[in-house]
């Protein structure tokens, strides 16, 4: 390892070393630096965001419709996100809200964007008998 020479003809690292012997704050303030960077390795986490992915169905399979975040699962005309507005054309794509626990049966799959879509039959409950696009993470086997 090389010294570096600085122009009081001592190396860089004995007269830090010097430093901190005699100076408490710059002691202090160095363990202070060390330990914060360790906190902010440690408590950091990662950038990593986990996200569910979607199961794999298939057309015909029975399945329960149950919407992840609590709720009920918004059942549409077309596959694709439709917002939650009092608008005209939001409630002409509305079909059914279908309670958690609503058995269904998988008619169509699509994509849409990157989010997969599939076309369910509610088989029991309020919407039984109708049939309506739905996110598919609202699906679970069985």
């Amino acid at each position: 390892m090389s010294e570096v020479k600085d122009n009081n003809n001592g190396s860089a690292v004995q007269n830090l070393i010097g430093t901190l012997k005699t100076n408490p704050k710059a002691r202090y303030a160095l363990i202070g630096g060390v330990v914060v960077i360790i906190l902010a390795l440690t408590l950091g986490g990662g950038s990593e965001v986990q996200q569910r992915a979607p199961a794999t169905f298939t057309i015909g399979q029975s399945v329960t419709l149950e919407n992840p975040n609590g709720g009920n699962s918004q059942l549409t005309t077309v596959p694709g996100l439709m917002s939650t507005s009092d608008a005209e054309e939001d409630k002409e794509q509305s079909v059914c809200l279908a309670k958690p626990g609503t058995k269904a049966t998988i008619k169509e799959e699509q994509v849409v964007g990157q989010l997969p879509f599939v076309k369910v039959e509610v088989l029991d409950g309020d919407c039984k008998g109708k049939s309506g696009w739905t996110s598919k993470i609202n699906l679970k086997a069985g």
